[in-house]
């Protein structure tokens, strides 16, 4: 992504005009957490880390900042849900399993 194509959507959404983009952008490509490569004569950014690991380090934060490490919140707020397909709480179900040998099947749900 260029810094241009990240100012008219990032940038624009939160106000911020293109030359504190391309400051961010060069900020987290010094802390090593984007990579940048001249293509055509552009410069390209890219994330370090792939989606999937960004997204654990910010559900981990979330739930130690936000819910003193318990999961048990997060865990009745989806059970409330009513909108919780079949396949997502098969997934579930799938992951408590392998976090918990220990939990029995029925125990899961």
């Amino acid at each position: 992504m260029s810094v241009r194509e990240a100012a008219d959507t990032f940038g624009k959404e939160h106000s911020i005009g293109l030359t504190t983009v391309q400051q961010m952008m060069d900020r987290l490509r010094k802390k090593e957490l984007l990579q940048r490569d001249q293509i055509s004569g552009t410069w390209l950014y890219r994330g370090v880390e792939s989606r999937e690991t960004v997204l654990k380090g910010v559900v981990k934060d979330f739930v130690e900042r936000t819910l003193g490490g318990s999961l048990e919140p997060f865990a009745l707020y989806l059970a409330d849900r009513s909108t919780v397909s079949e396949e997502t709480m098969s997934e579930l179900r799938k992951i408590v399993g392998e976090l918990s040998p220990e939990v029995e099947k029925d125990d899961v749900g």
